[in-house]
């Protein structure tokens, strides 16, 4: 039930901020925090969302950013190629600087190319600003080595973030972004809350960095992390790990954040009244009163019938690298199977990942009144996946409100998926859709707990593409227990059925915390679940298999069939166009066809890229035998730093490791 008549209205501009941080896809807008505000302004309270992921890329594309790397880049360049001899560090960053110096030019012309509606297009125009946008981060990560970036990476050479690292990453103002941090800070009227979303591990250098930025800058402001990143941090870390975490901000907000902030802001206001303070408000952990101690409110799942459609208002839709513009919705959340092996939900029966709906004709409704208010054709149903039930009557929904749109989503492999009720989701506007296969055997299904076989998957992939909706199959090898001839009978079956398949992935397996083959781990014959030193938040963890057991994709066979299949297609990497459930995938498709990618694009036409009319000069030192050394000293570092140790400690990998393995050279 609506309960805004009892909220205290806040004015508009209350001074209230939500912001989501670098590194990240800038193809479009994410919902996580229009959703937010469309909620909060519901109930009177006024948020203002500030997306410095897409602001961040245009601060650096500008001409002046890329006049001072280059700078930067020659200065270091002539200082480490007039020195006698270079350590190894050096010599790591000495080969990046050389091969970084002829990309150093601007790259507004590929910006401009992604947003044109006809060159966009053009396979070759496209492919060619593709990879300008990697030769632009391949001269970030000269200029700010040790570190990369990406649309959705920013990480170390090796190291996996700690708060070691962290602080030196900080101390050496090292984020590409700090002048435009600071530029933005000081355009910020009396804040009072800034929320900062955590949503994908590649954020998480920005955000700390960010956060120390604010804090200095505003040091009674309250300042606080959400997202799903910071709650599995929250969850998987030490204790001691949770409380540094509170160097750095106010309070932290788990799971969803609608009603943690409907009664967190009117309180930080003085206007709002919440028996018992802080220590009642849903989701919140703050410090507790005691030195080391943690506040935490009662843990909250959101009632979707209390959703409100996402408000994009306060961003530029035209800032993004598309032609046209496309918007996420979320009808639903959490997954209505949520028995997956490999998944955390599968495990998970607390409640916090338990599958809800909006009301269909509401979900509806909204993507009308979003259609109408922001000029959109194109959704993208950003869900864990749509339970055909709801799928099918979303669909009748949408054919009966006479609404015009095309949509793409994720679905689960279901006998429901009749070509009668396909041919009905493509007249509602369905024109692309992802499967999670995973696998082509039927006892690795089974040992998965998919609930589906390969008999079944061959029948509704097909009614999809009959149906004229592009599919997209994300599979992955090595699932623990997999053999060689199971991990081949998945990439047999993708081949034989290629005809009908759009886009595929064959991806390898990742331990994820949480799911039910890393809290029984022995079922599958795991030997051992351990992390690295330096992996405090708990993000990446490693496994040993039963001895005597061999991964299927160390087999030379399983490699050269999927470099094969990939051949007879144009794949990519996110966020590009040829990657799975991307923005530029969905307009391709839209375009040229479902089959757009079942055929090679023309790779060789973009290799011909701009180069700088900057000169190398003389090489002092050989490229090719810093990156020997480099490669030959990296293959034995990783083999230790990864190693396992005995009872359960953690592989010695780390920054301060790395960082001692360098001086021994």
């Amino acid at each position: 039930m609506d309960n805004c008549h009892n909220m205290v209205a806040l004015p508009m501009a209350s001074g209230f901020y939500l912001i989501f941080p670098s590194f990240a896809d800038s193809t479009w807008p994410y919902v996580g925090l229009p959703t937010l505000k469309g909620y909060l302004a519901r109930r009177g309270i006024g948020v203002t969302v500030l997306d410095y992921n897409i602001e961040g890329l245009h601060f650096l594309l500008a001409v002046d950013t890329m006049e001072a790397w280059r700078q930067k880049i020659v200065g270091r360049f002539d200082d480490l190629n007039n020195r006698k001899r270079l350590s190894l560090y050096e010599q790591m960053e000495y080969w990046r600087l050389a091969e970084a110096i002829p990309r150093c030019h601007e790259y507004l012309n590929c910006l401009a190319m992604m947003r044109d509606p006809e060159r966009f297009y053009q396979q070759k125009d496209y492919l060619q600003a593709r990879d300008g946008f990697e030769d632009f981060f391949q001269v970030m990560e000269a200029v700010f080595f040790p570190f990369r970036f990406s649309f959705n990476r920013a990480d170390h050479l090796v190291a996996p973030w700690d708060f070691t690292l962290i602080e030196e990453y900080i101390a050496k103002q090292q984020s590409p972004l700090d002048l435009f941090y600071r530029q933005q800070l000081d355009s910020l009227v009396d804040p009072r809350f800034i929320g900062i979303s955590l949503t994908f591990v590649s954020q998480i250098p920005e955000t700390f960095y960010l956060c120390r930025l604010i804090r200095e800058r505003f040091p009674t402001c309250f300042l606080m992390l959400g997202g799903p990143c910071i709650d599995q941090i929250v969850q998987n870390s030490e204790a001691e790990t949770v409380d540094r975490i509170f160097e750095y901000v106010d309070g932290v907000g788990m799971q969803e954040g609608e009603q943690t902030l409907e009664q967190l802001l009117p309180l930080l206001n003085g206007e709002g009244q919440v028996p018992g303070g802080f220590a009642t408000i849903p989701n919140l952990i703050m410090p507790g009163d005691d030195s080391g101690s943690l506040s935490q409110g009662p843990s909250v799942t959101f009632d979707l019938a209390e959703a409100v459609s996402p408000d994009y208002s306060d961003l530029d839709l035209d800032r993004y690298l598309a032609p046209e513009r496309l918007l996420l919705y979320s009808p639903t959340r959490g997954c209505y199977w949520n028995k997956c092996s490999f998944c955390s939900y599968g495990f998970n029966q607390s409640g916090r990942h338990a599958y809800r709906e909006i009301p269909v004709a509401r979900a509806v409704a909204d993507l009308s009144g979003m259609q109408q208010e922001f000029g959109v054709t194109n959704f993208y149903l950003s869900a864990d996946v749509l339970s055909p039930a709801y799928a099918l009557a979303l669909a009748e929904e949408i054919i009966k409100d006479g609404l015009q749109i095309r949509w793409s989503t994720d679905l689960r492999i279901e006998s429901a998926y009749t070509p009668e009720r396909c041919r009905l989701l493509y007249s509602s506007g369905l024109r692309a859709v992802a499967f999670g296969i995973e696998s082509g055997s039927d006892r690795v299904l089974q040992l998965m707990n998919k609930g589906i076989d390969p008999e079944l998957i061959r029948r509704i992939n097909r009614n999809f593409h009959q149906a004229g909706i592009s599919t997209s199959w994300m599979t992955f090898l090595n699932h623990p227990g997999e053999t060689e001839a199971e991990a081949e009978q998945t990439l047999e079956l993708i081949e034989q059925q290629s005809g009908m398949i759009d886009q595929f992935i064959a991806g390898s397996f990742n331990l994820t915390p949480g799911s039910l083959i890393s809290c029984h781990p022995e079922k599958y014959g795991i030997d051992t679940v351990y992390h690295t030193q330096g992996d405090i938040f708990r993000l990446f963890p490693l496994f040993e298999m039963d001895e005597g057991y061999t991964p299927s994709s160390e087999y030379d066979t399983i490699e050269e069939k999927i470099d094969l299949l990939s051949q007879r297609y144009h794949l990519d990497h996110y966020p590009w166009a040829g990657a799975i459930s991307t923005h530029h995938s969905f307009l391709y498709l839209l375009h040229s066809g479902q089959r757009v990618f079942a055929r090679p694009w023309p790779r060789s036409v973009a290799k011909r890229r701009r180069r700088s009319d900057l000169k190398l000069g003389r090489l002092k030192f050989s490229l090719v035998d810093c990156r020997q050394r480099e490669q030959l000293f990296m293959d034995q570092y990783l083999t230790e730093g990864l190693q396992s140790r005995k009872n359960g400690q953690p592989a010695p990998l780390s920054f301060d490791h790395f960082q001692n393995a360098l001086k021994k050279k």
